[in-house]
């Protein structure tokens, strides 16, 4: 770690306690402004209340720190470091509500526990945003950049890697030598000169063609001089951002993961499913009626449609609101039939079929599809754990039967109602099928909380009607 980013460390201690502090007082003053929703049955003086806040901020410090907000690089990921600020005052949370649970007179408020919660996430966040403007700016006038010696071989995935460097001081590198690697023998010296003329504090093996005793030999010299040792794998490159370190008596073993979604990551997803799942069934029950009646008041026919749809190696029955004409759905022979003539005129290459403007859709379905009500049933098959809310689109059986081997990695997850893939037919409607795999592959490989977040932030301003730009 450099001295700068050792110094912007220690300033983030005070300045996360100030905002813990800040935020409790703020609290406090709040919930005078909100007499009207409850009464205030207690008589704190402010100083008293201080007195307790100083005693509290010391064991978020603390919890801040267990979540490893001192120790980090400073050019970290600021989503990285949000996730953290929120997982250790959440728990700082609990700890109050522990204390308030077995002593009432620790806390005089719940409401001012929960306010003060929502601030000191805010302002422990504003104050991180801060420190990282400050340090950015330093960075871009040289100041705390990491001396970093790249070692290149002409790939394009080490060239790509220098490129970004040199256009974004705000990494934090400085690229001191660039070394084509060509001969083991001339390689070493060269690194040995870099040292004692510049100084290193990284190293940066791009070159895929390294033999392993080099790598061995690259890795003897950064430890002895203490500098760090990067590399950019040329093997299992679609599983490089799931590595974990483990060890078989005493051996340390590298497991490349295929996706995050193990252990408490799918733990967290499942749990967020449930939650909304069933809270959205509650509040969209109004409008899953008026689309029940409308439905059955405009044609023949059963309210629901329902299909074998894959999930994982197995499949699911998949209910949906119907929006076709009851003897031309899917199904009856007649619908079948017309299916058949009609995917002759399939408007998108691969083997997921896409019909435009198809005659079987009735009025009120094509009101139902345009604002993806039809879909509200899914809701429960979240619940049940068949789908959850983000993932790769849901096919139907017969559609997965048709795809090669290297493409059922797509169902090692859970479908979901909506994820990237879909948001992104939204604003591209010919997405092609090659894409839409590397679009669901890449969900998979780099799932997330925020991930999820973003993508239904992104859907519900396309329901909207808010064509929008998908960055990923």
């Amino acid at each position: 770690m450099k001295q700068s980013e050792l110094v912007f460390n220690l300033i983030s201690i005070p300045v996360d306690f100030v905002m813990v502090i800040i935020a409790g007082i703020t609290a406090f003053y709040l919930r005078f402004e909100l007499v009207g929703l409850r009464p205030i049955i207690y008589d704190l003086p402010v100083l008293d209340f201080v007195q307790i806040l100083l005693l509290i901020a010391p064991i978020a410090i603390l919890l801040l720190a267990l979540a490893g907000l001192y120790n980090l690089k400073g050019t970290r990921r600021f989503s990285a470091e949000l996730t953290r600020i929120v997982l250790a005052i959440s728990s700082g949370l609990l700890v109050v509500v522990v204390l308030f649970f077995f002593n009432q007179t620790v806390f005089p408020s719940r409401l001012i526990i929960l306010i003060a919660w929502g601030l000191a996430i805010m302002l422990v966040s504003l104050g991180r945003v801060i420190l990282r403007l400050v340090q950015i700016q330093m960075l871009k006038k040289g100041v705390g950049l990491h001396r970093l010696v790249v070692i290149d071989g002409g790939a394009r995935s080490g060239e790509s890697i220098i490129d970004e460097i040199k256009r974004r001081p705000e990494l934090g590198y400085n690229i001191v030598a660039t070394i084509n690697f060509s001969n083991a023998e001339d390689l070493f010296p060269r690194l040995e000169q870099i040292r004692k003329e510049s100084g290193i504090d990284e190293i940066l093996q791009s070159n895929s063609e390294l033999s392993a005793k080099v790598n061995n030999q690259l890795l003897i010299f950064s430890r002895d001089y203490g500098i760090l040792f990067n590399f950019v794998p040329d093997i299992f490159e679609t599983s490089r951002t799931n590595v974990a370190v483990e060890t078989i008596s005493g051996i340390p073993v590298i497991v490349l993961k295929g996706t995050p979604l193990e252990g408490w990551g799918r733990v967290l997803k499942r749990s967020v499913d449930i939650a909304v799942s069933f809270f959205s069934l509650i509040i969209l029950s109004p409008i899953m009626i008026v689309a029940a009646l409308a439905i059955k008041l405009s044609s023949k026919g059963p309210v629901f449609f329902h299909q074998a749809r894959a999930a994982g190696l197995g499949s699911f029955e998949c209910y949906k609101f119907r929006s076709m004409y009851y003897e031309m759905s899917e199904g009856t022979v007649e619908g079948d039939k017309l299916r058949a003539e009609i995917e002759k005129q399939n408007a998108r290459l691969g083997p997921f079929v896409k019909i435009k403007n198809d005659p079987r859709v009735t009025r009120v379905g094509k009101i139902l599809r345009r604002t993806k009500i039809d879909e509200l049933p899914q809701l429960w098959h979240i619940l049940r754990g068949q789908m959850s809310l983000v993932g790769p689109r849901v096919h139907m059986v017969k559609e997965v039967e048709k795809f090669q081997n290297e493409y059922k990695k797509i169902f090692t997850i859970k479908p979901g109602a909506t994820g990237i893939t879909q948001i992104t037919q939204a604003g591209n409607p010919e997405l092609s099928f090659e894409e839409e795999i590397r679009l669901d592959t890449f969900y998979i490989e780099n799932w997330s909380l925020w991930l999820d977040i973003y993508i239904i932030f992104k859907t519900v301003l396309i329901l909207f009607g808010k064509r929008q730009k998908v960055d990923y």
